[in-house]
C-alpha cells in the first residue's frame, strides 16, 4: 500500500546522495572525502528521507524496505570508500551506524511512548485502543504491524505485550533492549565473516582511557589516519575488501596450490603473511621503514613475528592503537602498491576500487597518481 512512498523516498535520498556525498567526491577526488564528514552530511541530509514516515508506516513489506535499505548500503560503502561488491556488516560496525530497519523502528517505538502517555479522552490515544482490539481480534492494525516486525528481526527480541502493560518507561527500556541486541547482533554477525578476522576481538582505543571492546563505534582510524590513501588502504584491509587467495571460509575445497602466496608461495595468502611474514623485498623492506618509524617517533622497537597467529596479534596491535595506527596505515599502503605489479596480476584484483557508479573507470595514470 506504501510503495508508492518508498520508491519516492528512494528516490529523494538518491538524488540528495549524488549532489552532496558523490559531488564532494567528484570534487576531492575518490574516498578523499572524510568519513566524519560523511557521517555528518548522512545525518544532515539522508537519514531524514530514509527514514520519513517510519513513525506510522511500519516496514512489514521486505520488497519496499529493501528499497531504501539498498540506497543505504551505497551511501554508507562510498562514505567509507569501499567497492559496491563489500559486505554489510563492516558498514555498521566502523561507522557507528544503526542498520535503517532498527532506527526506522525506534521511532515507531519512540512514537507509541508518546501515544501510551496521552490521556484516555485523546483521539490519538483511542485510536491505539482500536488498533489494539484489531490485533487482538487477529485483524491487521498498526500495533500488529509493530508485533510482525520484531518477530522478524534477525535477532531475538520479546514480542510485544498488550496495550494495558505498555507504559512510556517500558518504551525506553524496550528501545535499550532492541539497541543493546542490535550491537550483539552486529558484533556476531562481523565475526562470522572469514574476510573480516582482523575485527575479531579487537579492542577499541581511546587517546585518554584504556582500550575496551565496542560494538558499533566510528572507529578511530577514521579520524587518526589523515592521508585519504594511507586511510583508504587500512579500511579496506580491515573490511575485507583485498582480494587475498588464502581468505576462504573454514572446510574451503579450493585447493591449496590456489591459496599460496602469488610472491613467496610460501604459506596461504592472508592479511597477515602479506604484510609481515612475506618474504618478498619490497615487502620487507617496507616492514624495516615501519619498525625504524615506529622507534623514531613512538621509541617503539616492533618485534616481527615467525608464525600466523603471532602476526595475527601483532598486526591488530599496530593497527588498533591510538598512535601506531598512523604509520600502520602508511606501511599497509606501501604494501598494497608494491602488489599492482606482481607478475601478471591486474592492478584492481589485489584491492577493491573497482568503481560505484558507471564512468568512474580510472586509467593507468590516475590510479598511480592517486597511490593506487
Amino acid at each position: 500500500m506504501f510503495r508508492a512512498h518508498y520508491q519516492h523516498k528512494r528516490d529523494s535520498t538518491n538524488y540528495i546522495f549524488w549532489k552532496t556525498v558523490v559531488g564532494c567526491d567528484l570534487y576531492l577526488g575518490y574516498g578523499r572525502l572524510p568519513p566524519i564528514v560523511g557521517c555528518q552530511l548522512y545525518y544532515a541530509l539522508l537519514d531524514c528521507h530514509l527514514t520519513h514516515g517510519s513513525d506510522m508506516i511500519l516496514d512489514v513489506d521486505p520488497v519496499s524496505f529493501h528499497l531504501l535499505d539498498g540506497v543505504n548500503h551505497l551511501v554508507l560503502r562510498r562514505i567509507l570508500g569501499l567497492g559496491h561488491h563489500s559486505g554489510i556488516p563492516q558498514l555498521y560496525s566502523e561507522l557507528g551506524i544503526y542498520p535503517l530497519l532498527v532506527r526506522r523502528l525506534e521511532l515507531a517505538l519512540r512514537y507509541l511512548a508518546y501515544l501510551v502517555a496521552l490521556p484516555s479522552s485523546h483521539l490519538a490515544r483511542k485510536a491505539l485502543t482500536d488498533a489494539e482490539s484489531l490485533r487482538a481480534c487477529g485483524f491487521a492494525s498498526w500495533l500488529g504491524d509493530m508485533a510482525y516486525v520484531l518477530r522478524n528481526l534477525p535477532f531475538d527480541m520479546p514480542p510485544l505485550p498488550t496495550l494495558g502493560q505498555m507504559s512510556s518507561a517500558w518504551c525506553d527500556d524496550f528501545i535499550k533492549l532492541l539497541r543493546r541486541r542490535c550491537r550483539a547482533y552486529v558484533h556476531g554477525w562481523v565475526n562470522a565473516q572469514p574476510s573480516l578476522s582482523l575485527l575479531h576481538g579487537r579492542l577499541e582505543p581511546f587517546k585518554e582511557e584504556p582500550s575496551r571492546v565496542v560494538h558499533l563505534t566510528r572507529r578511530h582510524y577514521l579520524h587518526r589516519v589523515t592521508v585519504a590513501d594511507h586511510r583508504l588502504a587500512l579500511t579496506r584491509l580491515l573490511c575485507g575488501s583485498f582480494h587475498l587467495r588464502g581468505v576462504h571460509r573454514p572446510g574451503s575445497d579450493i585447493p591449496l596450490d590456489d591459496r599460496l602466496c602469488r610472491k613467496c608461495g610460501l604459506e596461504v595468502e592472508t592479511p597477515e603473511h602479506v604484510l609481515l611474514l612475506c618474504r618478498d623485498a619490497e615487502t620487507a623492506q617496507a616492514r624495516r621503514e615501519l619498525q625504524d618509524r615506529l622507534r623514531l617517533d613512538f621509541h617503539y622497537d616492533l618485534e616481527l613475528p615467525k608464525s600466523h597467529a603471532e602476526a595475527h596479534v601483532t598486526l591488530q596491535q599496530l593497527i588498533f592503537h591510538w598512535h601506531h595506527v598512523v604509520p600502520a596505515a602508511r606501511f599497509i599502503h606501501k604494501v598494497s602498491k608494491c602488489w599492482h605489479w606482481f607478475g601478471h596480476v591486474l592492478p584492481t584484483e589485489l584491492m577493491e576500487d573497482e568503481p560505484a557508479f558507471e564512468g568512474e573507470h580510472l586509467d593507468d595514470s590516475d590510479t598511480e597518481a592517486d597511490g593506487w
